[in-house]
């Protein structure tokens, strides 16, 4: 009675499921060091993460090299053996090289890389299901004699992508996360143009450091630069202590703060130069009720 209390009461675990260690591994091995970079430029260097120009900025600065993080992650972890009986400590590179050698290759398959159970469970499958009256298949029965379609209803990919959605929202336990506004500043694409073109130039200049950003010696808070940065990953308030070694992070900290302060001074001149040409055109308006 004791051990089925436990076991009826207890909370479902999932710290053993394959799911659970990838995650685990994908913050070990970069996200928690691309965490604590982030976490460091609003601490030192002036990020301010509520405004969507930093975030757009960040995204331009630094979105490629986080992407290759990934993509060098998956090509490990693919070649890591999974153990079980199923898999005889094969990798995953291995078991789709074995699967390919046996199976052979589809040619341009457009669905490739889609799991078998999503394609078994929905490809093929279009719209509501249909009720026929006893004994009736629908075969030998055109489309077009089995009544008009209700052409004010969802789509074929609405009905599809609702279909998908309503089969999966039973694993989703939480609110969704809004998502934070990274919009481009920049309302004419040529300026925006004229900006990273700029910007090109000025990264290239490693030592066009600007000042009160933090990338400066006399503006450090000790003798170096840090090399580590402390993240709370979760809500109980457990602090992680995450390396930064200066030669891989602080060059990426300066290119931040040379783009920061070039999208400022810039999209400051953009505005001044508005607000300079909106004034000239009150006064030419003035003037001409006057001479009426």
């Amino acid at each position: 009675m004791i051990s089925v209390s436990l076991t009826l009461y207890s909370p479902r675990s999932t710290r053993n499921t394959r799911i659970e260690r990838l995650w685990v591994e994908v913050g070990t091995q970069f996200a928690r060091r691309w965490r604590a970079f982030f976490t460091r430029l609003g601490r030192l260097h002036n990020l301010d993460r509520k405004n969507p120009r930093h975030l757009w900025l960040l995204q331009r600065l630094f979105l490629h090299e986080l992407n290759d993080d990934c993509h060098e992650f998956r090509e490990e972890w693919n070649l890591h053996p999974i153990s079980g009986r199923m898999t005889n400590d094969q990798s995953p590179a291995d078991i789709r090289f074995l699967g390919q050698t046996t199976e052979g290759i589809y040619r341009e398959d457009p669905l490739d890389g889609i799991h078998p159970d999503v394609i078994n469970r929905y490809y093929g499958v279009a719209g509501a299901r249909r009720r026929r009256p006893r004994n009736q298949t629908g075969a030998g029965i055109a489309s077009d004699d089995e009544g008009e379609s209700d052409a004010d209803g969802p789509s074929v990919e609405e009905e599809l992508e609702n279909q998908i959605g309503a089969d999966l929202a039973q694993n989703i336990r939480h609110e969704p996360v809004p998502v934070a506004r990274h919009r481009s500043p920049f309302k004419d694409p040529d300026l925006e143009s004229d900006f990273l073109e700029l910007l090109e130039g000025l990264l290239e200049q490693l030592d066009a450091l600007p000042k009160n950003y933090g990338v400066l010696e006399d503006e450090w808070e000790e003798e170096d630069y840090p090399e580590i940065e402390i993240i709370k990953p979760g809500k109980r308030g457990k602090e992680l202590v995450i390396a930064l070694p200066r030669p891989d992070w602080f060059p990426r900290a300066a290119r931040w703060a040379q783009a920061l302060d070039l999208l400022t001074r810039f999209l400051d001149e953009i505005e001044g130069t508005e607000s300079a040409s909106g004034n000239e055109d009150g006064s030419q308006d003035l003037g001409s009720d006057d001479s009426e």
